[in-house]
């Protein structure tokens, strides 16, 4: 199954944040092969700033690594761009990924921001949300 995953899901792994760990599972699913992770290229611009600031490059160009063996990444073209635009979401970084998503043909966007996504071309999910999604599929 393919799965956008939002920059909010990476950044509480990146972060080592304790109170999410739906979203370490989500991750965890992904590094065991269980779906198909993306993610867009918006995701390295960001992870490189806020660690490079946070910590130092070294750290954050080892983390840009990691990130890419774990996820298949979105393309983000004049189509993509076009599309945002015209979209009305209120965060153009939002708009961007959504479509982006939607190009690569997933089925559903992680996020712990649902209401930054109001499109219906993909099923947008909290972690927990998705993580149950999982467990009610794998008994029917």
């Amino acid at each position: 199954m393919n799965v956008f995953v939002d920059y909010d899901v990476i950044l509480d792994i990146l972060l080592e944040r304790k109170e999410f760990a739906f979203s370490a599972k989500v991750l965890e699913s992904i590094e065991k092969g269980n779906l198909k992770g993306f993610t867009s290229p918006i995701i390295f611009t960001n992870t490189f700033f806020l660690i490079s600031k946070a910590k130092n490059k070294d750290l954050a160009w080892n983390a840009l690594r990691k990130l890419r063996l774990l996820f298949k990444i979105t393309r983000i073209n004049q189509n993509i761009v076009d599309q945002a635009l015209a979209s009305g979401f209120k965060d153009f970084e939002d708009a961007l990924q959504y479509y982006s998503a939607i190009d690569s043909k997933v089925k559903y966007l992680i996020t712990r921001n649902k209401s930054d996504y109001t499109g219906e071309e993909v099923i947008v999910v909290s972690p927990q949300e998705f993580l149950a999604i999982l467990a009610k599929n794998k008994f029917n």
